[in-house]
């Protein structure tokens, strides 16, 4: 249990910094998603690296993917985002990772449509950084999965 706690604080501290850092700078760092690694290692079996890995790559292919082929004056998905949401999927694994998707997505969904009211702009002209939604669906969803492991 304590491997669990001391992992989720690190992992909400990396997200947390990665949040603020976009929001500041609009870019991700590439030490936080690689940060996010080690983290991911706290308190798993060697048998359990797979799924992180699946994790890893199962969260984040649907952003590389979107990054690819939706362009918006440049790439609609930074590469910190989708970097971020493989670092985020190693900790997670693969239900934890898409359930931080749907709610990160749902958040800058809203967050959008109300800047896009607030400042009476169209939705798709409203650019707004996704970290600071990636770190609230991730903490909700790393919740999430250390309430079904501890019951």
């Amino acid at each position: 249990m304590t491997a669990l706690i001391v992992k989720g604080i690190l992992f909400a501290a990396l997200l947390a910094v990665a949040a603020v850092w976009d929001m500041k700078k609009r870019e991700i760092p590439d030490l936080i998603p690689l940060a996010m690694l080690p983290v991911g290692c706290i308190g798993i079996t060697l048998s359990a690296l797979p799924a992180a890995l699946l994790g890893m790559a199962v969260t984040a292919l649907p952003y590389f993917v979107a990054a690819v082929a939706v362009k918006r004056g440049g790439f609609s998905i930074g590469g910190g985002d989708i970097k971020l949401t493989a670092g985020c999927g190693f900790v997670l694994g693969v239900w934890g990772g898409v359930l931080q998707s749907i709610l990160a997505l749902t958040a800058a969904v809203l967050a959008g449509a109300v800047i896009a009211a607030v400042k009476k702009k169209k939705f798709r002209e409203v650019k707004l950084p996704l970290a600071p939604c990636f770190c609230a669906g991730g903490i909700l969803a790393y919740s999430a999965v250390a309430l079904t492991v501890l019951f």
